[in-house]
């Protein structure tokens, strides 16, 4: 483990240079790939079986729930068991929910509820798998790398949303959707295989309950003057935001689109996101960083508003990579703003119920569907940027400590 007690004063080092994190990234490039690219062909598997926005929705949050049960508890875990053996066990097994999912879709045996089934199970999987990737990150650089360890870490995962969604969507075009889950199986595989070359990150055992140890992160985040709006945002910017991921499908339809299109939409946004991201490791806003926390994530909110409306698919492209710069420079900004004032021993508790904000955004899905199936796409879309953007204007009226952040927390009133 990286020992980064010498290291809170030192200069902004690459995260590149260690070699840990080097091989960790390499197994998440793949992983993550893997992950974009199963998201896509379930939702497109489901649209074939269905046609209803409800059930796009419905499948969205059938992952969320248990992933949203599972993120705080494997926080804890993480904290308690070695977090790159929970890493580990959740890659396998989402390789293997996949890899069913593949054979009930090349046999033409699959169902509506397989697809609900695997969504459920998989839920749990990525409830343990994202704490523990928040919890071993950290210790693989010392603190003097760790926002250029984020920033290249979320760069990954935006590349990932360009990569997969594009190629996945050629793919599935050209060899069926089966192809598509034995492919993403294949990458889950990969990030278990680099699981068993990381280093311990050693735990932080305790006699207490598990329900206390949860207590202690909820507390912590309640009581910390900074991380606890940056969490609520968090929580409102993916549950208000990103609803219309989960109906992806549905929304290309209306431009005569399919499983092609799908893709060119993830991939607009992963651009975006990736630009954010980039924009957001060479940053440097010094005592403007709240504010430049605030205006990302209301120009995200505006302009997906505009993305709701648009008539044509190459304007709903160009919007959504503008939209998801500014979600990207969000996303990492707050990202670090948390994790530099996080005292190592708690991180994973912490982590754990700051990573359900990444769940509740599929929540958004099933709320979206279903004003999409009541009141049309359209309006469907709305609602939630909506109320994301009275969100974050009361927090920029409210909350001073937000406002006035600063990205060196030493240099705060």
């Amino acid at each position: 483990m990286i020992d980064s007690s010498n290291s809170n004063h030192a200069s902004p080092q690459s995260a590149l240079i260690f070699g840990k994190f080097r091989l960790y990234l390499s197994g998440t490039a793949l992983a993550m790939n893997a992950l974009r690219l199963g998201a896509v062909a379930q939702g497109l598997l489901m649209w074939e079986l269905t046609g209803s926005t409800l059930s796009l929705g419905g499948v969205a949050a059938a992952t969320a729930i248990p992933m949203i049960l599972i993120n705080v508890s494997g926080g804890v875990l993480a904290d308690r068991y070695e977090a790159k053996y929970l890493l580990g066990g959740s890659s396998l097994i989402g390789a293997l929910l996949l890899a069913v999912l593949g054979v009930l879709t090349m046999t033409e045996t699959v169902e509506p509820w397989h697809v609900f089934a695997v969504a459920i199970f998989s839920g749990f999987v990525a409830g343990a798998d994202q704490p523990s990737r928040q919890a071993l990150l950290p210790s693989l650089v010392p603190q003097s790398a760790i926002k250029s360890a984020l920033t290249l870490n979320g760069s990954l995962l935006a590349s990932a949303s360009v990569v997969a969604p594009t190629l996945g969507g050629l793919l599935i075009a050209a060899t069926g959707l089966h192809i598509g889950f034995f492919v993403a199986a294949i990458g889950w595989v990969a990030m278990f295989v680099v699981t068993l070359f990381l280093p311990v990150r050693g735990t932080f055992s305790t006699t207490r309950s598990v329900i206390a140890d949860l207590g202690t992160g909820f507390s912590f985040i309640r009581s910390h003057q900074v991380i606890f709006p940056l969490t609520i945002l968090a929580f409102s910017n993916m549950l208000m935001g990103f609803g219309w991921i989960g109906i992806l499908p549905a929304y290309v339809e209306r431009f005569d689109g399919g499983a092609r299109e799908v893709g060119y939409m993830f991939s607009s946004a992963g651009v975006g996101a990736l630009l954010g991201i980039i924009v957001s490791g060479r940053l440097s806003p010094g005592r403007f960083q709240g504010r430049v926390i605030l205006g990302a994530a209301a120009g995200f909110s505006l302009i997906m508003l505009v993305v709701s409306n648009s008539e044509i698919l190459l304007i709903s492209m160009a919007l959504a990579t503008l939209a998801h710069f500014g979600n990207g420079l969000f996303n990492i900004s707050a990202l670090v703003a948390v994790q530099i004032r996080l005292p190592e021993e708690i991180r994973g508790r912490v982590m754990g119920v700051y990573a359900i904000s990444q769940s509740v955004g599929l929540l958004g899905g099933l709320w979206t569907g279903t004003l999409a199936d009541s009141l049309g796409i359209r309006t469907g879309m709305m609602v939630g940027p909506s109320i994301l953007l009275i969100m974050i204007l009361t927090i920029l009226v409210t909350q001073k400590s937000v406002r006035n952040l600063h990205e060196n927390p030493e240099q705060e009133g």
